[in-house]
């Protein structure tokens, strides 16, 4: 058994230290310290015997600081209101617009590869930023853990690819470079980008936001449909 005192100090620690070593190689995109934590305690897990279950049911009083992580976003939105409201039209549709878009490939895909059981459902959510991914999972009581998983995952792979894509397509502009990072790479890409150019980043936190929101509002309703069965 797993106390969870010790779950959440271990989570904290190896989340320190991995944004520690972040920082100190640069921040690069690859280098995500929720990737690297959730590494690091997964190898101490399989070394120690430990079902990663017990562990994460003993660490879930930390699952309250997602809600609270998104939230602080909005001092970044509010510093650069400017910026947002002359770009309002064009945010609003690319965000629309590439938020539904991930949601069809990523659903599609799934049907198309067959992975129709856990891993499909788990894909479904994984343009979505975690802290979405636990409240839409929650509410229909779909594999949290995975999925929360494949959302961390594709925010390093967005920053680790989208941005020098961007640059060979020579795309400059730093309202398009955040808005494609927020819609793709969720919170990994926009505090990486954030870390650069704050005005960008600004729009990256807004477009993973409304790509959230826009997820949870689809989501939810057409989970019976997604899942073949009824929402809990």
């Amino acid at each position: 058994m797993v106390e969870p005192i010790a779950a959440c100090a271990i989570t904290v620690a190896a989340f320190a230290a991995m944004r520690r070593l972040s920082a100190v190689l640069g921040h690069p995109p690859w280098a995500s310290p929720v990737l690297l934590a959730a590494l690091l305690i997964g190898a101490g897990l399989w070394a120690a015997g430990i079902a990663p279950a017990a562990y994460v049911a003993a660490a879930a009083p930390l699952r309250w600081l997602l809600a609270p992580a998104v939230v602080a976003f909005a001092g970044l939105i509010h510093g650069n209101a400017a910026l947002i409201r002359r770009q309002a039209r064009p945010l609003l549709l690319a965000v629309g617009g590439g938020g539904i878009f991930g949601l069809g490939i990523a659903i599609g895909g799934a049907r198309l590869l067959g992975l129709d059981g856990t891993l499909g459902l788990a894909l479904t959510t994984k343009t979505v930023t975690a802290p979405f991914v636990v409240a839409i999972m929650d509410r229909v009581g779909g594999p949290l853990g995975l999925a929360a998983a494949l959302s961390v995952l594709t925010g390093v792979i967005g920053a680790v690819l989208v941005p020098p894509l961007l640059r060979a397509l020579g795309i400059r502009d730093a309202g398009a470079t955040g808005l494609a990072v927020g819609v793709s790479s969720h919170i990994v890409g926009t505090d990486w980008l954030t870390r650069r150019d704050p005005g960008a980043g600004a729009l990256a936190a807004l477009a993973l936001v409304l790509v959230g929101l826009l997820a949870a509002l689809l989501l939810v309703p057409l989970w019976p449909v997604i899942a073949g069965g009824p929402a809990h």
